[in-house]
């Protein structure tokens, strides 16, 4: 048998745990698209090819978007992904870029 007061707190704890697990989603998600992004400019800086690259990126986040912004000297990868969207949460997109000179 639960109490009325175990029922009313049970209602306020169930939503804190969904936030708290949907925050701690968000923050692996940002480390893993940093690494991510990181690891795609570093390839693209040495010349491999776009299409390599987004290979690589969707090995460890298969529904990642990858960005390429070629500059004269340097190379711009921007990785995202989206976070959330279950039932009522919210959806974000979480975002990393990375600029690293281009190898001769």
């Amino acid at each position: 048998m639960f109490t009325a007061e175990f029922a009313v707190g049970l209602l306020a704890v169930v939503p804190l745990l969904l936030a708290l697990t949907l925050i701690v989603a968000a923050g692996t998600t940002q480390v893993k698209t940093a690494e991510m992004a990181r690891t795609a400019a570093r390839l693209a800086a040495r010349g491999e090819s776009q299409a390599t690259v987004r290979a690589e990126v969707a090995a460890d986040l298969p529904d990642a978007t990858v960005e390429f912004v070629v500059e004269p000297s340097h190379v711009r990868v921007i990785v995202s992904r989206v976070v959330g969207g279950a039932g009522l949460l919210p959806r974000w997109t979480i975002s990393s870029q990375v600029r690293v000179p281009r190898e001769a």
